[in-house]
């Protein structure tokens, strides 16, 4: 597996390929200055474990300086245990769908952005204002809602509650999630990072509001990459009253589907209508530091123009289930 540098003027690009996707990845890649320091992380997947880099360098993360013309190997290994009669056997046979995770994590740049509606803005709501200046670091994001082939690995089960997903609602592989709550969410993570060796979370409703409107490529739409919400969103106007597969929708400028309707999506946020006054000029702000409610934002299929704004802010009590309801993964980039 070859992650090569490919030179640029003053400023060199870390492209990361994989030629094969069952295999690990390494995460880290952008425009560098020449001379930068920059860590590489090398992600075992299931099937696989990092062993070392080409150099016999085994550290994880890699700090390396950023050369021109600089080629690093990322080695992995199938991660093997023996059976009882001293054979080796594949260690999470049958885990694809999570060994695809490592390359439907968008990078999204951080940066400064103005969070909530504008001072100016008519027909919004009071917990929107003011809007205020957020700093943020860089992080990735699921191009995707969890879909029920997701949560079916790790959890190995579908949820029970009212009968689970069905055909009224929604039901498949690659349909989205619902009828998880804010506490079903905590669970799920908990068993994603046992079996990835990671730390994946829910972004921060800031890091949700920042990558909904786009993120440093933002173009200031209304919705998550457009004006016209049927355009991006699986709708009151269009949805039929039930989700739908992920992923057919226009993607926003940062390559992310569904981000405004389909389902409302966790964050990981308490709730407070009032924090906007609190936060102003804040860096990587977390939310509350308690509350009754967590922040669920986005729309839903179930919702019209206003509810489905890229600043919308809903919220509902951790163990609230509903059939339009679900969440999509975060995990922090390494500084």
């Amino acid at each position: 597996m070859l992650f090569v540098f490919v030179a640029c003027a003053k400023e060199f690009t870390i492209t990361l390929q994989s030629n094969d996707v069952n295999m690990g990845a390494v995460s880290g890649g952008g425009t560098y200055r020449k001379g930068t320091v920059i860590n590489l992380l090398a992600i075992p997947k299931n099937t696989y474990k990092f062993v070392k880099w080409d150099d016999e360098d085994t550290s994880n993360p890699r700090s390396i300086v950023v050369e021109q013309n600089k080629t690093y190997t990322a080695i992995f290994a199938i991660d093997v245990q023996e059976d009882e009669g001293g054979d080796p056997t594949t260690v999470h046979t049958g885990i694809a769908v999570i060994d695809a995770l490592a390359s439907d994590m968008i990078r999204v740049e951080g940066g400064t952005f103005l969070m909530g509606a504008k001072a100016n803005d008519t027909d919004v709501n009071i917990n929107e204002k003011p809007q205020h200046n957020v700093t943020l670091s860089d992080f990735y994001i699921c191009k995707y809602e969890v879909t029920q082939e997701l949560w079916q690995t790790v959890m190995g089960t579908s949820p029970t509650y009212a009968g689970g997903w069905n055909d009224t609602y929604g039901k498949g592989d690659k349909y989205p999630a619902y009828y998880i709550s804010w506490n079903d969410c905590d669970s799920f993570l908990v068993k994603l990072n046992k079996l990835t060796g990671l730390h994946f979370r829910l972004p921060t409703e800031a890091e949700w509001e920042y990558a909904a409107k786009g993120g440093q490529k933002s173009k200031g739409y209304v919705y998550a990459g457009s004006d016209t919400l049927e355009n991006v969103a699986w709708c009151i106007n269009n949805s039929d009253s039930k989700n739908h597969v992920v992923m057919q929708k226009q993607a926003n400028e940062l390559g992310l589907y569904d981000m405004t309707g389909n389902v409302f999506e966790w964050c990981s946020d308490w709730y407070s209508a009032t924090y906007y006054k609190e936060s102003n000029n804040a860096t990587d702000p977390k939310g509350p530091s308690s509350g009754i409610n967590r922040v669920n934002r986005g729309g839903s299929w179930g919702n019209s123009e206003n509810s489905c704004r890229v600043v919308y802010r809903g919220c509902n009590g951790t163990d609230n289930k509903y059939y339009y309801r679900g969440f999509r993964i975060a995990l922090s980039a390494i500084k």
